[in-house]
């Protein structure tokens, strides 16, 4: 799709990813709108951008809450007088935890933004989209734990992670299904380990998940030192994601070899049970 002239909402999109898609899209003609729980810094990086010369405007978000979004969609048109036409539900949260020792509060905070803070983006912004009549894109940030399981070195114990990203891949999928054929389309991002905040995600959590709290020290400077070692700068995969939204891919990726690993690990295990299953049931 065009993104030139396009007015794009990015949640999350203070910092990291969102801000890699801001930036690059921004740089490309597009109008875009930061969205993010953190208020002042969207402004700060938004006046970042309208230094630059680029179009940029900020909003405060929580993507969990539904006055916060029906604010949004009231907001954004205002903006730069003219509709929303891109959606990137980009917004996220990572937190360490196996299957069986994740608090049940800190699962339903990862929910509550990886899956279900994408479901009212697509619920709050598609029905104008679809009105509106004009080429419309929504795209949802996954991840590479999306695909499959990534290796634990770089990928970490994440079992609320990406049990939520999983989810949210099957909701991009049936997205880009009850959307064919309309002026809407699609794409879900599953990007490898790329330089970002999302390890300090608990600084930002509501109080009904259980509050703000600080990732010890030793924890954040872990989680840094195997970003910055394994991962690449937000600002490449922006421009990686930028082209393959223009180019109107629906699987988005931005490091190749780590995605091609997991998605091809986890293939070749089903393959290889189907072909047991065939081999003794028959087909």
């Amino acid at each position: 799709m065009p993104v030139k002239g396009a007015v794009a909402v990015i949640t999350g999109g203070a910092s990291g990813i969102g801000l890699g898609i801001a930036t690059a899209l921004a740089k490309r003609g597009a109008k875009v709108i930061l969205a993010d729980i953190q208020a002042e810094r969207a402004a700060e990086a938004a006046k970042a951008l309208s230094d630059q010369g680029l179009a940029a405007k900020s909003a405060g978000l929580d993507v969990t809450e539904p006055d916060s979004w029906a604010a949004l969609v009231a907001l954004a048109p205002s903006l730069f007088g003219q509709p929303v036409q891109m959606l990137f539900n980009n917004a996220g949260v990572g937190m360490r935890g196996t299957v069986h020792q994740t608090p049940r509060h800190m699962w339903d905070w990862s929910f509550a933004v990886n899956v279900t803070g994408a479901y009212s983006g697509v619920t709050s912004f598609a029905p104008g989209m679809l009105a509106s009549g004009l080429d419309c894109k929504i795209v949802n940030t996954a991840s590479e734990h999306a695909l499959g399981l990534p290796e634990s070195e770089r990928g970490g114990i994440l079992a609320p992670y990406t049990s939520a990203k999983h989810a949210l891949m099957g909701y991009s999928l049936c997205m880009r299904r009850d959307f064919a054929g309309t002026n809407i389309s699609t794409g879900v991002i599953c990007p490898g380990v790329v330089v970002s905040d999302i390890w300090d995600s608990l600084r930002h959590r509501q109080a009904r998940f259980g509050g703000p709290r600080e990732v010890p020290a030793q924890v954040a400077a872990d989680m840094i030192a195997t970003a910055t070692a394994k991962g690449i700068p937000w600002q490449t995969a922006g421009e990686r994601i930028a082209d393959q939204v223009e180019d109107d891919q629906f699987f988005i990726f931005t490091n190749g070899p780590d995605e091609t690993e997991v998605a091809t690990d986890y293939q070749t295990e089903i393959m290889a049970a189907l072909g047991a299953f065939n081999r003794r049931y028959g087909r």
